[in-house]
């Protein structure tokens, strides 16, 4: 019988939170016109109502493959032969997520309520990938500020190819002390959106939060490392005093790595020209790869 999944954690000040991570083991399915969606999950199925149809490319799976209960996801990446948005979507789709898609003006709404500091999401997953094409999980944790949502944590990792159900999890980098109030988890057949090879499968099943990142009062750290100019629009300056320090990444709002940057005494300077408008991550390392401490930055142009 497929276990509830639900997630309990007491803070180091004795609140008690409570969430459930939506139709995570995909045991309900809802059925729309000529194909099914699990609830709470946002697919690209409605696409096979368009004249001419697609494929669908979410499905429900049984049998030997299903990890545990009835049932388990299974996506797939397609061709798409009628596009209504191809920025957005990509000639080669294969993907889900928590959230909905609005169709006027097309655009995906990423995230479920979710209150929480968890360590990391779990699930199990096999992998049928066509030619050299990988699967990839991603999870953003977000807080709204009032007036936009601030990123709490990112994970991300790419899924390889898997004959047998294998248990995978995301680890969660914090970049901020606040508890989140919305969750984004998304899966894809194929990594790269709009270079997938169609016929790429990914099954999903039993997907779980776990543990608590408590909130550190106190980083050693936190006054030893300077980020400037911040925004940033052509250079940038990252100074630490910190003897442990060795290189610098940095990590996009979608959880994607754009950059390992090495730090020479004490300084690493990052040519931010090509990098894309927005909101950056930074994490300093020392020579494990033990993170030390993080920040955050803005790109302008």
């Amino acid at each position: 019988m497929k276990k509830i999944i639900i997630f309990l954690i007491v803070s180091a000040y004795g609140i008690l939170y409570s969430t459930a991570q939506p139709n995570g083991g995909f045991e309900n399915w809802t059925t729309e016109a000529s194909y099914e969606i699990p609830n709470g999950w946002a697919t690209l199925n409605f696409l096979s109502l368009l004249s001419p149809p697609n494929p669908l490319s979410v499905f429900k799976a049984i049998g030997i493959d299903k990890h545990s209960g009835n049932y388990a996801m299974k996506i797939t990446t397609i061709d798409l032969v009628n596009n209504p948005n191809p920025d957005l979507i990509g000639d080669t789709s294969g993907g889900v997520f928590t959230g909905r898609i609005v169709l006027s003006p097309f655009s995906y709404i990423f995230g479920f309520p979710y209150s929480g500091r968890p360590e990391k999401l779990e699930f199990w997953a096999k992998s049928a990938p066509v030619g050299i094409d990988s699967a990839e999980a991603l999870v953003v944790l977000f807080k709204n500020n009032g007036i936009s949502r601030d990123t709490i944590a990112i994970g991300r990792i790419t899924i390889p190819h898997t004959i047998e159900y294998t248990k995978f999890h995301i680890d969660l980098s914090y970049y901020s002390t606040s508890i989140s109030d919305t969750a984004s988890i998304v899966f894809g057949a194929s990594k790269y959106k709009g270079k997938g090879e169609p016929g790429s499968a990914l099954f999903i099943d039993d997907v779980v939060f776990t543990g608590w990142v408590g909130i550190e009062e106190k980083n050693r750290y936190t006054n030893k490392v300077k980020i400037f100019p911040n925004p940033a629009k052509d250079n940038l300056t990252i100074t630490t005093e910190i003897e442990e320090a060795q290189n610098v990444k940095i990590i996009d709002v979608s959880g994607k790595m754009v950059g390992c940057f090495k730090i020479q005494n004490f300084i690493a300077r990052i040519n931010t020209s090509l990098f894309a408008e927005g909101m950056y991550f930074c994490e300093i390392i020392d020579k494990k790869e033990k993170v030390l401490t993080k920040g955050k930055f803005n790109v302008v142009k």
